[in-house]
């Protein structure tokens, strides 16, 4: 890519014979300190799982939640304990050094994920960032960072969350095999994890498997060792599960048992199979939304074997034949966003270069004020409806004794009321 496609005001030629080493180390701690803003100002919980499902399960271990007040996923055994088992690690550590505060012990663990976010973007564009030059891969170690959903992203103490980062780690494994010493071991243990965190992404680790098989013709040694250690990660999660529950609970087939057999019990929206682009469009921005689908087809068409179409592929088809849907089933696939930008503007390169100068800057401005503005508000907004920014204050003033009333049938109280936890 011979960067033509990035010439002009919004380029940032500032940056473009700067040694990309120090480029990176530069964005990298302003990330470090943007992420760590966003992890505390994003109080709350993006999806209900992410708290009733997590934390509420580590204070029933912890002895401070009552077993009736947790979620039907208790019961049903669905839920991996790896992330409950950290969440217990880090109240327990918090407790140590007294911190008591239920804010301070939900943004420590959103803290750590940030960390755990970091570590992974960095590692990731270290393995890919040889394939762009001079503004382009000043461009390239912007976007790995700050594209405007991946910080809010990658503060998120859920499933979701922890299984891009874990995903993230075991493809830029993979990817970077030849430099890598027992990258299969390691791309196994990550993708394992994964797994623990969101049965589904093992479709995704299935994917990549196969492009190392298929397409880079990798040895079968190398993908049995993968594939073994993937799996001896889960069964140690079995392990895991049932120290937890305290009997013998293999989650993720239950997990698994369920989303195919179904329960009459439990009734999920449905929604047609091809609502997942239109919501991609409307949740990531429109103009970003819109580019975002234009580059993945652009890739599926001209770059049918690149690593990115085999990883999201497979998933987005079965995600999209699955009745019910939700955004958040897509977020495993978000840290691969920026890469799959930039490898669509490398192919998109030669015919934008001829487009009228005039066009191409306005169009890279609406881009990055789009940008600027999701990233502003993604740093500065509490997760979700922001229910528990509204706690801190009660938490702080309540009186013991005093309740909070809430007009609203039993059933459906979850949905609203301030979790015990704060």
């Amino acid at each position: 890519m011979n960067g033509r496609a990035f010439q002009g005001p919004f380029a940032f030629p500032h940056l473009r014979d700067v040694d990309p080493a120090r480029t990176h180390r530069l964005v990298f701690y302003t990330a470090f300190v943007v992420y760590l803003i966003t992890a505390w100002n994003s109080s709350g919980y993006h999806s209900a799982d992410e708290h009733f499902q997590i934390i509420a399960f580590a204070q029933w271990k912890l002895g401070e939640l009552h077993i009736e007040h947790l979620a039907w996923e208790f019961e049903a055994g669905i839920r991996s304990s790896f992330q409950p088992w950290v969440a217990v690690a880090v109240f327990k550590a918090a407790a140590a050094l007294g911190v008591h505060d239920p804010f301070t012990r939900a943004f420590l663990l959103r803290a750590l994920t940030a960390l755990l976010a970091l570590a992974a973007i960095r590692r990731s564009v270290n393995a890919t960032l040889g394939g762009y030059h001079g503004a382009a891969r000043s461009a390239y170690i912007v976007l790995a960072y700050g594209l405007w959903f991946i910080p809010f992203l990658s503060v998120r103490f859920s499933s979701e969350g922890w299984s891009a980062i874990l995903l993230l780690h075991a493809i830029t494994t993979v990817h970077a095999a030849p430099r890598t010493r027992h990258w299969a071991l390691w791309a196994g243990i990550f993708a394992g994890l994964a797994i623990l965190c969101r049965p589904p992404t093992g479709a995704i680790v299935s994917s990549i498997v196969a492009w190392s098989l298929l397409v880079r013709r990798d040895a079968w040694r190398n993908a049995l060792v993968l594939l073994g250690t993937t799996a001896a990660v889960i069964l140690s999660g079995v392990l895991m599960d049932s120290l937890f529950y305290g009997r013998p609970t293999p989650s993720i087939l239950n997990y698994l048992a369920l989303g195919f057999q179904g329960d009459p019990a439990i009734r999920f929206d449905e929604l047609p199979w091809w609502y997942y682009p239109p919501w991609i469009v409307k949740y990531a921005i429109p103009p970003i939304g819109a580019l975002l689908l234009a580059a993945f087809a652009l890739l599926l068409i001209k770059r049918p074997t690149h690593p990115i179409v085999w990883c999201a592929l497979p998933y987005l088809l079965i995600h999209s034949m699955i009745p019910h849907k939700e955004l958040r089933f897509l977020y495993p696939l978000a840290p691969l966003m920026p890469w799959m930008l930039m490898e669509a503007w490398r192919i998109a390169a030669p015919w934008m270069a001829r487009l009228p100068l005039v066009l191409r800057q306005s169009t890279l401005a609406l881009l990055i004020l789009t940008n600027a503005l999701g990233l502003a508000v993604v740093v500065a907004s509490p997760a979700g409806e922001g229910r528990v920014r509204l706690a801190r204050p009660l938490y702080r003033t309540a009186q013991p004794g005093e309740a909070i009333g809430y007009a609203v049938e039993p059933g459906i109280a979850w949905r609203i009321t301030l979790p015990g936890f704060y």
